[in-house]
């Protein structure tokens, strides 16, 4: 038996960035540790090797994301170079009206990132194509007030193509 901050510490030590990450942000959002919590641990029981990658892990965690996929997409962010998204942004129109709140924004760019895990068409017993039409609309919406809109899906947070995209149009939208 190990205490849930030394099992996170073992995880933060030795998997992959993403990984650690997102279960370390999974443990916070369970309200099993806090971040300040975790931060303490690892000060208090520093370990011998690969410090650095518990520092990262430390650098990485947000209470904000709301998911794995999300936790995961953050990462990807951070190993693609991609700065500048903030997790769980509201939107309001020119008016001050609520539009949306999105996974990921980078206002100075207005470029929204939406991570789709399939379960989210599933919520409140909601029929499916109803919930598909309410996205569809609300993407409308955000893309009528200027947003460039990127959808992720799993597969997408594990190869480079959507990120470099991603990369490249804020790059873009950073030099017109």
């Amino acid at each position: 038996m190990t205490t849930v901050h030394q099992t996170l510490l073992d995880i933060a030590r030795d998997y992959p960035l993403a990984f650690a990450v997102a279960v370390v942000d999974a443990a916070i959002r369970k309200s099993m540790v806090t971040i300040e919590s975790f931060r303490k641990y690892c000060d208090a029981y520093p370990v011998r090797t690969r410090q650095r990658r518990v520092a990262s892990v430390i650098d990485n965690i947000d209470e904000r994301r709301e998911s794995v996929g999300e936790s995961i997409c953050a990462v990807r962010f951070v190993e693609h170079s991609i700065p500048g998204f903030e997790p769980q942004v509201t939107i309001l129109d020119e008016r001050g009206n609520f539009v949306a709140r999105t996974d990921f924004a980078n206002e100075s760019v207005k470029a929204i990132v939406e991570f789709d895990g399939a379960g989210k068409y599933y919520i409140d017993r909601t029929d499916p194509k109803i919930a598909f039409e309410l996205e569809r609309r609300r993407e409308y919406q955000l893309r009528n007030l200027g947003y460039t809109v990127f959808r992720i899906k799993w597969a997408d947070l594990f190869a480079a193509d959507l990120f470099l995209r991603i990369k490249a149009t804020l790059a873009n939208r950073r030099n017109a």
